[in-house]
C-alpha cells in the first residue's frame, strides 16, 4: 500500500475544501501492521534495543489554548481534535477486537479509569462478539472502521464504500447483543475522499480522524511510542493506538507508561 498520502494532494482531491476550524496534523500516512494486505514494503518491525533503558520525557502540561496545529478537511470533513480548550484529550484504539490484546487493553484502561473509543473492523467484531460486549460493558465507545479494512477506501467506488460501512455497522450491532450501532466512522489509514465523507453522511456516521500518531502499528519501539505521545499531546489531541492487526506488546507496554503520565500532568480523557 502507498506509504503516505500527502495533505496537499488530499486537499486538492477534495476540491480545496476550507480548513476545519480547530486543529489537526499531517497524519494521512497508512497504518495497519500485520492485517493481511495492509502492510507496506519497507515497514520493518523494530523492537527496542535489548537492554536499552526507557527515557521518559515530561508530558506537555495541559495549558488551555495551546492546541494541536491547525489543519483539516473543511466543516464537513473529519474530526481531528476535541474542542481545543481545557484539559480534555481522547484515546482511540484501532483494528480490533483481538482476543490476545483487547482484553489486556481493557484491563489497562480500567486500571487507569479511562474510557476510550475502539474503532473496530466489522469482520473481527463478528468473529469475537464477546469482546464487543466487553468493550461496551467497560463504558467505551465503538466506531465503525469498515468491514474488511481495505487498503485505500478513498479509491473505492461509492457502492463499495457503502457496503464496507453498512456491513461493519451491522456486524457490530449483531455482536453487541443489544443493537448498538456506531455513530463514528474512521477511514483505514486516514484515507478520506468526497465519496467516503458523503457515505458517512448518508449512513449517519461522523468522520473521526486523529492528531497524535506514534505509528505503533509498525512496532517502532516502546521508546518511540512513549516519546511521541508525551511530546505531541496537547489539549484537544486525539491519540491513535491499536489493539489489533498484529503484535501489540509494544503498544500495551507504552500505554502503561504514558497513560498515568498524562493523567499526572493534568489531562482528562474524554470520548469524541
Amino acid at each position: 500500500m502507498s506509504a503516505k498520502v500527502s495533505r496537499r494532494s488530499l486537499l486538492l482531491a477534495l476540491g480545496g475544501i476550507g480548513l476545519l476550524a480547530g486543529c489537526g496534523e499531517d497524519h494521512a500516512s497508512w497504518h495497519g501492521g500485520d492485517i493481511p494486505g495492509d502492510s507496506r514494503p519497507g515497514d520493518a518491525a523494530s523492537p527496542d534495543p535489548s537492554g536499552s533503558p526507557l527515557v521518559i520525557p515530561p508530558a506537555n502540561p495541559p495549558t488551555p489554548g495551546v492546541c494541536p496545529s491547525p489543519g483539516g478537511l473543511g466543516p464537513k470533513g473529519p474530526q481531528y481534535t476535541l474542542p481545543c480548550h481545557g484539559t480534555e484529550i481522547a484515546l482511540t484504539v484501532d483494528d480490533g477486537p483481538d482476543p490476545a490484546y483487547t482484553p489486556r487493553m481493557l484491563a489497562l484502561l480500567a486500571q487507569q479509569g479511562i474510557r476510550a473509543t475502539f474503532c473496530m473492523i466489522g469482520r473481527s467484531a463478528a468473529a469475537h462478539p464477546d469482546l464487543v460486549r466487553r468493550v461496551l460493558d467497560g463504558g467505551h465507545h465503538i466506531a465503525n472502521h469498515t468491514f474488511s479494512h481495505p487498503m485505500n477506501i478513498a479509491k473505492l467506488p461509492a457502492s463499495a464504500v457503502r457496503a464496507e460501512m453498512a456491513k461493519a455497522t451491522d456486524a457490530i450491532a449483531k455482536a453487541s447483543g443489544n443493537g448498538y450501532r456506531p455513530t463514528l466512522f474512521r477511514a483505514p489509514g486516514g484515507a478520506w475522499s468526497q465519496t467516503v465523507l458523503a457515505q458517512c453522511g448518508t449512513q449517519g456516521l461522523r468522520a473521526l480522524d486523529w492528531t497524535v500518531d506514534p505509528r505503533d502499528w509498525s512496532r517502532p519501539g516502546v521508546q518511540h511510542i512513549v516519546s511521541t505521545i508525551l511530546k505531541q499531546t496537547h489539549p484537544g489531541s486525539i491519540i491513535l493506538e491499536h489493539d489489533g492487526g498484529g503484535n501489540r506488546e509494544q503498544t500495551l507496554t507504552a500505554l502503561g507508561v504514558v497513560l498515568p503520565r498524562l493523567r499526572d500532568a493534568g489531562y482528562t480523557f474524554a470520548q469524541p
